[in-house]
């Protein structure tokens, strides 16, 4: 029995120690296998890489021009778990596998590449909501297998994608902080003639949508004038900012291309115009107006020894809108006050008018209505006439007789002592006699309150109440009324604006945003310690051209003078790939910047700059954004884009300029999506399984 018992321990202790050393062979053999699954999953990382990143740059990914990987990219949505084989010449894989089926028929390494973990990252409204930012990671993944073992390794390389668009300020054309710096009639300084030509200080122009002869994005004329048609094209078009302190800008007169008056002209043809009439309402008129009344006549010489005979006239009234002007062709000065109909305002407002155009040019294709926002008055001579019919046959035509021009009967400016004495009559401009009345002007009005509303004189009237009667030109009618009878757009003093793009609101708050640098900021693909170093990898000085393609920041510390193009060189920036440059400190001085490629911008945000200076009459090509800054042009100023700035200065011997809206950038448009820049880090992130 003893022998038996001691036989079935050998026995039991036999087969126990074979399968526990037949599982650790198996266990040892899963972590041998796994090992070597691991090796397979890294060599296929180690010897594909290159292929990949050489696909993914003819595929336009890794930074590389724009192709089917940045499409994906820079959709303006999110993006899910995408994997690029699609898009990607695979010739790694067929390598690998040859590779590992030589090795042990159980063995097999497939590497992929996907873009993971998509996100968005401007999704508040109240700093800037933008459907195309986004923040992820390129992963390529490879897994290795062998004999039933599998591993997975994954190499992440963070990407960003964002719009080298400033958020808020795009929506601009012109975004100026403290345009009046304590002084309404500071850009009131020309002295021009009916022509509208003047001397120096030439004017600055700003237009707020693609103009017929632009070099960037031409824009068919025929376009510009259907466009014309739609009364609420200022919601199409940039905006202007002028600070919330009073601006005054006195209207410029004649039809040429300083001749701002001439956008309340009727223009159906542009080779005439004649000056738009302007009508009240009887409500808002005295009653002798709107009804026959009877009054002495001026032609008594025609009834000689009788009494003077009484004419039965019916009373209109109408005025027209017109311009400042200094010269004419017959008098040298102050020709706005000839004849004393504007004598009351002449120590007020003199005869300068603004170098700051905001309606655009006289020529068709050119004028510019816009939305303004801030305490921005445009100021008109206001001419007003008395228009008078004769009710009686012989004395209508006398009337009809005279010509060149045809009877015209002013009110003029008059004290309250000539009102109230009535040493002042109704008469003919140039004091003809051909039947009209003999009327003082106490007998039109009930008292002199009353006269002031309607006679002759300089009226302010804010920029977008006057927009509503500039519009109104482009109807048919010769004569409109006045206040129109339908308000297009109503003063804007508010500080805050809403952006909305096919109704989803992209941003509401501030005028002046809060939030843009945290935006901005957070957009950054690449970063350059100072602004030596970002010439070094950003300019060509040979071709003198910035190839720049991503958004960066230059953090400067010693606040050294960022000069575009950099060097002594007065050519301009040639730019062939666009961007973002945040300059974190110094001031700025552009000597020209010109795009070599439809649809690229460049964005220059300078938040510290006290000082930017375009020095230069070459066009200036940009989109450029320095809260803090006083802008200055010596020379004639040719700006292309989006211009925020604290102040302009742009007074003394201006040689003026223009200011043009790029259409392309306006964020309620789908033509902001084509202004995205991706970028995939350079440093990797490993993952395993």
């Amino acid at each position: 029995m003893l022998v038996l018992a001691i036989s079935a321990i050998l026995l039991l202790m036999g087969l126990t120690t074979y399968f526990f050393i037949s599982q650790e062979n198996v266990s040892l053999q899963i972590i041998t296998n796994s090992e070597i699954a691991h090796f397979l999953a890294e060599s296929g990382i180690a010897y594909s890489v290159r292929s990949i990143r050489e696909s993914l740059a003819s595929a336009g990914g890794e930074n590389g021009s724009a192709g089917e990987i940045r499409k994906l990219l820079e959709k303006p949505e999110n993006l899910p778990d995408t994997s690029l084989m699609p898009y990607l010449k695979d010739t790694w894989n067929a390598d690998l596998g040859k590779f590992a089926t030589e090795m042990d028929p159980t063995a097999s390494i497939k590497v992929e590449v996907w873009f993971r973990k998509f996100r968005p990252t401007e999704t508040n409204k109240a700093a800037w909501v933008d459907p195309g930012a986004k923040f992820g990671y390129l992963s390529v993944e490879s897994i290795g297998e062998y004999r039933g073992s599998r591993r997975k390794i994954q190499v992440y390389r963070p990407v960003k994608v964002g719009n080298c668009l400033p958020p808020v300020y795009c929506r601009f054309t012109l975004h100026v902080k403290d345009a009046g710096r304590g002084e309404p009639d500071r850009f009131n300084l020309l002295l021009n003639d009916y022509d509208g030509i003047n001397v120096d200080p030439r004017p600055v122009i700003v237009y707020n949508h693609d103009l017929p002869d632009s070099r960037l994005e031409a824009k068919p004329l025929a376009q510009i004038l259907s466009e014309e048609k739609d009364e609420k094209i200022f919601e199409k078009r940039g905006s202007i900012f002028l600070g919330k302190t009073p601006i005054n800008l006195h209207l410029t007169s004649g039809p040429g291309k300083y001749g701002e008056i001439f956008h309340i002209y009727e223009v159906s043809n542009s080779n005439k115009f004649k000056a738009v009439r302007f009508k009240k309402t009887k409500e808002q008129l005295p009653s002798i107006f709107g009804s026959p009344f009877s009054w002495y006549w001026d032609r008594p010489d025609l009834q000689p020894g009788q009494p003077v005979r009484t004419v039965s006239y019916l009373f209109d009234y109408s005025f027209i809108l017109a311009g400042f002007h200094d010269k004419s062709g017959t008098s040298q000065t102050d020709a706005m006050f000839l004849g004393n109909i504007l004598s009351l305002e002449k120590p007020k407002y003199g005869s300068k008018s603004s170098i700051l155009h905001l309606f655009g040019e006289a020529e068709q294709g050119k004028q510019s209505r816009t939305m303004v926002y801030g305490n921005v008055n445009l100021i008109f001579p206001r001419y007003s006439y008395s228009d008078i019919t004769p009710q009686e046959s012989d004395v209508l035509k006398m009337f009809s007789e005279v010509k060149d021009p045809p009877p015209t009967f002013l009110l003029p400016a008059l004290t309250q002592s000539e009102f109230e004495t009535g040493s002042r009559i109704l008469e003919d401009l140039k004091k003809r006699r051909f039947g009209a009345p003999l009327l003082p002007f106490n007998r039109f009005f009930q008292n002199y309150d009353q006269y002031k509303l309607c006679m002759s004189s300089v009226v302010e009237v804010p920029y977008n109440t006057s927009y509503n009667s500039i519009q109104n030109i482009l109807t048919p009618e010769a004569v409109l009324t006045y206040p129109p009878t339908r308000e297009l757009i109503k003063p804007e003093l508010s500080e805050n604006i809403k952006i909305d793009r096919n109704g989803q609101v992209i941003y509401e708050g501030s005028i002046n945003p809060g939030a843009f640098l945290d935006v901005v900021r957070a957009r950054v693909q690449q970063e350059f310690s100072d602004v030596d170093s970002f010439w070094k990898n950003c300019f060509d000085k040979n071709s003198n051209s910035l190839k720049l393609n991503r958004i960066v920041r230059i953090v400067n510390p010693r606040k050294d003078t960022f000069v575009i193009p950099p060097g002594t060189s007065n050519s301009s920036l040639q730019l062939l790939d666009g961007g973002m440059i945040i300059l974190e400190n110094g001031n700025v001085l552009i000597k020209g910047v010109e795009t070599k490629k439809t649809g690229q911008i460049l964005t220059l945000i300078a938040p510290e700059a006290t000082n930017v200076s375009i020095n230069s009459d070459r066009p200036c090509e940009m989109f450029l954004v320095a809260p803090k800054a006083d802008l200055s042009a010596p020379g004639k100023l040719d700006f292309s884009g989006s211009l925020a700035v604290n102040f302009l200065d742009i007074r003394g011997n201006c040689s003026g300029g223009e200011i043009k809206y790029r259409e392309s950038a306006n964020p309620v448009f789908n033509g902001y999506f084509n202004y995205y820049k991706s970028w995939i880090e350079s440093t990797d992130e490993n993952w395993f399984e």
